[in-house]
């Protein structure tokens, strides 16, 4: 008996899968349903679930240096709180993963950004640190699903060889969540108009902003009522005719037919790692524990053990900028901006340590005009990143941009440290901030490559687990760090940047 070689390029034990099958894999079901609106359609929804990720973290970015003064925060606190949202996304990835593997990707994602702009929108009414904490943590919980379980869902709508590039198309919407903040951000926060609800509680502008940033997973919620399941996921779960008719919809819409009579496709089977899996697994009547542990254990065994541990370090180099310096940055501006900083001939180092004690921990109690302009450029180089790496994805593999972006975020963190001029250091820590959170999308597009259907998402709600945490860690201390040794800081991220570049040539190449 011959063996079958799953599309993750993983080699298959011997005593499972034959090589010849009756019916169509997934994959070549989806080429003949071809490639066309729903495609396109459902990487714009995806894209907006990723958007409802970046507008709660750095819509916080912005909040965090108006709301200071009304809510007396210290820098820990404002750090604490900066990522709190990461803390809750941590903690939860990893159900969320489980539960997106066993109960469905779009039931899922749909309840949860419901939950998401709840949480986000009801943020406005916190009185104090401990209520603003409590929320955030919340909303990061909830969250969590569309942060990771959007790019399984996506990905098993898209053939192998459009995988990655639809995925980079859909987190484009990444940077026009960037844009949208910072617009609003602007907008909002330019009146200042006070409604007295009571002695203790007033709604400031600022409020209004958690409501306005979390507008986008509301409606996002509404569109995915509408979304059918994954087909992929349904065939692993032995749902093979509910399945076959998602396709032939697919097909109809594609081709604009009225029926599927054209469509070759009339069984479905199973890949071959999801044949294994179904095996291990039997019918899926056992116990909740034994459940998790069949879900976790494959990824625990070699080669997917290496690849997941890779693929988590790349995320706590990613996040460690992108959630981390991302956090801080429009405090950082602030005061490079601020009247007595932005004096020529100064590093961004010197600006922040020139009391030598104080800098970031000097309360602004409003946002400088050139933080938004600068948050919103970033936005812009992320939209055009995005679809510059999208159009080289058709030419150029997933792994290869992945070692190109993690080098360009490094080299720019290191040029950082010998620029003077206000602007060009602005400019600078947008484009590292730009390339090293782009290194997310790439880093779960691998993943979708790499890892079987039946623990993809699991897969990637525990690799984020250790870039949220990388995130809350790196949110929490960068702000004190810069203070201390703003030198060191700044070469330790590049470095890691550079150390998540070198980890790559270890990953497998995509079939």
């Amino acid at each position: 008996m011959e063996t079958a070689t799953p599309h993750s390029g993983l080699p298959v034990q011997e005593t499972t899968v034959p090589k010849a099958h009756i019916g169509h894999s997934i994959d070549d079901a989806l080429e003949l349903a071809g490639f066309g609106k729903v495609q396109i359609c459902l990487s714009i929804l995806s894209g907006v679930s990723m958007m409802t990720v970046v507008n709660e973290a750095v819509g916080m970015s912005i909040i965090l240096p108006v709301s200071q003064c009304d809510l007396q925060f210290s820098a820990w606190e404002k750090g604490i709180l900066g990522g709190s949202m990461l803390l809750g996304i941590m903690f939860s990835s990893y159900l969320w993963g489980y539960l997106a593997d066993t109960r469905g990707r779009q039931l899922i994602l749909k309840y949860t950004l419901f939950a998401t702009s709840f949480f986000g929108a009801i943020s406005c009414l916190a009185t104090g640190f401990e209520s603003l904490l409590v929320l955030r943590f919340l909303t990061g919980v909830c969250v969590a699903a569309p942060a990771s379980t959007v790019y399984a869902y996506l990905g098993e709508f898209t053939t192998p060889s459009r995988r990655s590039q639809m995925l980079s198309f859909a987190s484009v919407w990444g940077g026009v969540g960037i844009v949208y903040v910072s617009l609003v951000g602007w907008w909002i926060l330019s009146y200042d108009w006070v409604f007295v609800i009571s002695d203790s509680f007033e709604f400031k502008p600022w409020r209004l902003l958690f409501i306005v940033n979390t507008l986008p997973a509301f409606l996002n919620g509404i569109a995915f009522c509408f979304c059918p399941e994954s087909p992929k996921f349904l065939v692993s779960r032995g749902r093979n005719e509910e399945a076959l008719e998602i396709l032939k919809t697919v097909y109809k819409i594609n081709n604009g037919t009225d029926n599927a009579d054209g469509y070759e496709v009339t069984t479905l089977r199973l890949d071959p790692e999801d044949a294994i899996a179904r095996e291990q697994n039997g019918d899926g009547s056992i116990g909740l524990f034994k459940s998790v542990v069949n879900q976790t254990s494959p990824i625990m065994k070699l080669p997917y053990l290496v690849y997941f541990i890779i693929c988590c370090v790349h995320n706590i180099g990613a996040f460690a900028i992108y959630g981390g310096l991302g956090l801080w940055f429009p405090d950082i501006m602030n005061h490079i901006f601020a009247s007595d900083a932005t004096v020529q001939g100064k590093t961004v180092c010197t600006i922040l340590q020139r009391n030598g004690t104080q800098a970031i921990e000097v309360e602004l109690c409003s946002d400088e005009t050139e933080t938004f302009l600068y948050t919103m450029i970033s936005g812009v180089m992320s939209i055009i990143q995005g679809f510059v790496v999208s159009l080289l994805l058709g030419k150029v593999n997933v792994k290869t941009m992945t070692i190109f972006n993690f080098s360009i975020a490094g080299i720019w963190g290191i040029a950082l440290q010998f620029v003077t001029n206000s602007y060009a250091v602005a400019i600078l820590f947008c484009l590292e901030i730009v390339f090293a959170g782009y290194c997310v999308v790439l880093v779960n597009a691998n993943m979708v490559d790499i890892f079987a259907t039946k623990v993809r998402a699991m897969a990637i709600g525990m690799a984020h687990i250790f870039g949220r945490l990388s995130g809350f860690v790196a949110s929490t201390l960068l702000g004190h760090l810069m203070l201390q040794n703003c030198e060191i800081t700044l070469i330790m991220l590049a470095s890691l940047m550079f150390v998540c570049s070198i980890l790559t040539f270890f990953l497998p190449k995509k079939q």
